[in-house]
């Protein structure tokens, strides 16, 4: 059963007409009327939307996972900064526009296991390629090398939802949109579907990191429902989760950064030995654009 439980932490993780009249003029004169100057206002901003960039981020991201074994509580916390580079690359077709991120390195935080950090430091130059839609998903992702993103899932994911969702029409200020998002991400030996309500409101403009951006007040309630195979040990796993964070966009279509938090409960069960695990699961993560 240890070796089970082992293999399910990465699992779990791997679990927004006017018209007018002409005057017609008449025989008896009139006093002349001032002339009405119609000045032009303010000219609306134009849609918010991602485009050809290149930027280097920071992403610190922390679990905290805590299980009931027999009782027993028993709890782990992983954390890591780490260091990505963002290439979007025009112009774009029916597919988006092309884009990668690179890895350039993961550091771990101080009390990570061992076993874990020293996974992490595996993660150098590790490229995904893929293509990025004009909401912001980067679709079919593929990495340089498969198993050590594997490995890594917990904290790299697969970059998909790294952008924050943009609405269809491009982002304007007092934007309020919902998304159902859905996708299915295989790690720690088991294959995990999860379903996303998202709830995203333009709220501000705002300086950020002295850029002027437009401030995306999210909110997201979902469902996990997966199985697997733990070192022999088959389980079953599903429960519910929300997210609620703030992002940054800039009105040139950059990704600024910003936090959130990723709270799911979670019942992880092993049929064969009919026992039933209680897992809650906490992800904090910051970005932060990096000179």
């Amino acid at each position: 059963m240890t070796r089970g439980l082992r293999s399910l932490g990465a699992a779990l993780a791997a679990a927004c007409a006017s018209g007018g009249h002409a005057a017609t003029p008449t025989s008896t004169p009139t006093a002349p009327t001032p002339a009405t100057t119609r000045t032009a206002g303010p000219r609306a901003p134009a849609p918010v939307r991602y485009g050809p960039s290149v930027l280097r981020y920071v992403v610190h991201r922390r679990l905290h996972i805590q299980q009931a074994l027999g009782g027993q509580p028993q709890s782990q916390d992983l954390g890591a900064q780490i260091f990505v580079v963002l290439l979007i690359t025009g112009p774009s077709d029916s597919l988006g526009y092309r884009a990668s991120f690179t890895v350039d390195s993961v550091v771990a935080d101080s009390g990570t296991p061992a076993v874990v950090a020293v996974s992490m430091t595996r993660a150098r130059r590790l490229v995904f390629d893929g293509r990025l839609d004009g909401r912001g998903e980067f679709r079919n992702p593929a990495a340089s090398d498969t198993a050590l993103a594997q490995s890594l899932i917990q904290l790299l994911g697969n970059f998909r939802d790294f952008l924050p969702r943009l609405p269809a029409e491009g982002l304007k200020l007092g934007a309020d949109w919902t998304d159902t998002l859905a996708g299915t991400q295989r790690g720690g030996g088991a294959l995990v579907t999860r379903r996303t309500i998202a709830h995203s409101a333009a709220a501000a403009w705002e300086d950020h990191g002295g850029v002027h951006s437009l401030r995306l007040d999210i909110g997201a309630s979902y469902t996990i429902q997966g199985s697997g195979d733990g070192g022999g040990q088959p389980f079953e796993l599903g429960g519910t989760g929300s997210v609620s964070g703030v992002a940054y966009v800039a009105a040139d279509g950059r990704y600024l950064g910003g936090e959130s938090r990723d709270s799911s409960s979670l019942t992880v069960s092993f049929p064969v030995q009919g026992l039933g695990i209680p897992v809650i699961q906490v992800t904090r993560s910051s970005v932060a654009v990096r000179p």
